[in-house]
């Protein structure tokens, strides 16, 4: 085997050991209590990842990545939401169709964030309510 050929191979496997450790990740997030699967969008682009409440915190993890934290984090009770909606037509190829789209704003940015129904109502139900004493 030419040193070239041996190059290609171990930058390959190394490709395909980072993936596994990405989704291997996602899926060890997904399984802690308190998590859902969130998009965020930013300017046009919606950015996938997983939500976890803690606290009076959610906190953001972008799905492509390695790192341990959270890429946004929203504080209950800065967060204001200024309406739910589907998703429109444009972005109908990167929102699955039975997605929420709610539409917020946190210290004078706004934003959305892209849910499930089950997830939407766990949203609201967290905005709702105080924090502990």
């Amino acid at each position: 085997m030419h040193t070239v050929d041996l190059v290609v191979v171990c930058v390959a496997v190394a490709l395909v050991l980072a993936m596994i450790a990405i989704l291997a990740r996602q899926r060890q997030m997904l399984r802690t209590m308190g998590a859902l699967p969130l998009a965020v969008q930013r300017g046009n682009r919606w950015l996938y990842g997983v939500g976890r409440y803690e606290g009076a915190e959610l906190r953001w993890y972008r799905a492509i990545g390695v790192g341990t934290r959270p890429s946004r984090v929203l504080r209950r009770g800065q967060v204001e939401v200024l309406g739910r909606r589907g998703p429109r037509e444009t972005e109908r190829g990167s929102l699955p169709p039975s997605a929420i789209v709610v539409e917020c704003r946190a210290d004078g940015e706004m934003f959305a964030l892209a849910i499930g129904e089950s997830a939407y109502t766990g949203f609201v139900s967290w905005l709702e309510s105080s924090a502990p004493a």
